[in-house]
């Protein structure tokens, strides 16, 4: 969420970094074949522009460009209140030629104190040939030798508030139109969202085990790529189930975010039901950077990109029609380690859950994997590592870099949850 006053900025970033399960989901409307590809069936009208993403750590990748710089990989974010762009690195302030500049406040998910920055106005941003100029961008003040963060920054709002946005992960391109000369058809089947706090808001419903239905606020949230996390909360008896494991929620601007795992039986999504879904349960006092007086949690990648949807922040709208991959079954990690990939593809492991097969195994937070079944990691595709690693009952050799040290380890992966 964005702030701000005459003497201070504030920013506050929901994206996190934890690999979760991607979720198994049913329809309810068999015959409607609501899981047919919707490519190309969804907006009528000519793109401004088209550009192809890619997934890192299970987010959404994009190159932008700020006034003349080199090309910069970004994260494409809703989870983002104000229209700015955002940069993880104080080296960017010189390297893309910021002027202009005053203090800023950062904050956003994660147990630590707020950061501090600067903003600057009146900045070129391109993608793909498109310039938008006179936009705001802030600047983090960490270094790029010590940052936990691999790539360079986050957009988001900037895009979303000007252009009708359509994501299609099954070809991985990003289409922008403009709202006035396009017109959403299709199979694409549309879900109100409020945007009175900046960002995506949907209501909807979820089911825990032995309850009726609790109508809930959640975040649309593309910066968040697990699928689903939940305030708890006693008095709305959004609890977490009796079976879990403690893991992380994610990580945020101001640290990592502890939560119990576990499994929710039902969350209704516009006319589709999602089943037995891997959910992220934050204890009270937990920072997921909004109050649970505002939202009751958020939902992330790991449900969105079932479908191809399109936000329409116009007309306070999204679209979504399930793509090829909303029937394929998925699984919860099966290694028991939290992973994230680095600004060259490599992994490294941000924890390990303990009486998992990484903890059985030694592998410890801070070892980077290298190579999978004698394949380098960066000749695999995320997904490919991202279904390697949740298969019952299969042997995963790994090779292993810690400092300068090299070794293997074959590990048999099972289900946690």
């Amino acid at each position: 969420m964005f702030r701000q006053s005459e003497h201070l900025a504030s920013v506050f970033l929901k994206l996190v970094f934890v690999m979760l399960p991607l979720s198994t989901f049913s329809l309810p409307l068999n015959s409607m074949n609501l899981a047919a590809s919707a490519a190309g069936q969804g907006i009528q009208g000519r793109p401004i522009a088209q550009i192809s993403f890619r997934m890192s750590s299970g987010l959404i990748t994009i190159p932008v460009r700020i006034n003349d710089s080199k090309e910069l990989k970004m994260y494409l974010d809703t989870g983002m209140s104000a229209a700015v762009v955002v940069l993880f690195h104080k080296e960017l302030i010189e390297e893309v030629g910021l002027k202009n500049t005053q203090s800023v406040l950062l904050g956003g998910a994660g147990a630590g104190e707020r950061k501090t920055g600067i903003l600057a106005p009146g900045a070129r941003v391109r993608l793909d040939g498109l310039e938008m100029p006179n936009q705001t961008i802030i600047v983090m003040d960490d270094s790029r030798k010590t940052s936990a963060w691999h790539l360079d920054g986050i957009i988001g709002k900037t895009l979303f508030d000007k252009y009708l946005t359509q994501v299609d992960y099954e070809n991985c391109v990003l289409s922008l139109y403009e709202p006035t000369e396009a017109r959403v058809g299709g199979s694409f089947r549309p879900i109100p969202v409020n945007l009175d706090l900046g960002l995506p808001i949907l209501e909807t419903t979820l089911s825990l085990a032995g309850q009726e239905d609790i109508p809930v606020k959640l975040v649309v949230d593309f910066g968040h790529r697990n699928a689903l996390f939940l305030n708890v909360n006693e008095k709305r008896k959004i609890l977490a189930p009796s079976r879990t494991i403690k893991s992380l929620a994610g990580r945020g601007i101001q640290g990592e975010v502890a939560a119990l795992i576990g499994r929710l039986p039902e969350l209704k999504l516009g006319p589709f039901s999602l089943k037995n879904i891997p959910t992220s349960f934050l204890e009270p006092g937990s920072n997921m950077g909004l109050s649970k007086d505002l939202v009751d949690g958020d939902i992330g990648e790991l449900v969105f990109n079932r479908f191809n949807i399109i936000l329409d922040y116009a007309h306070k709208q999204i679209y979504l029609a399930a793509n090829k991959y909303f029937d394929q079954p998925y699984e919860y990690d099966m290694t028991g380690m939290v992973l994230e990939q680095n600004r060259d593809d490599v992994y490294y492991v941000l924890s390990v859950i303990e009486n998992s097969p990484a903890a059985e195994n030694d592998i410890i937070k801070g070892d980077k994997i290298v190579f999978l079944n004698g394949k380098d990691v960066r000749d695999y595709k995320y997904r490919e590592v991202f279904d390697l690693l949740r298969q019952e009952g299969r042997e995963v050799k790994m090779t292993i870099e810690r400092e300068n040290d090299r070794f293997e380890k074959t590990i048999r992966l099972r289900r946690l949850i």
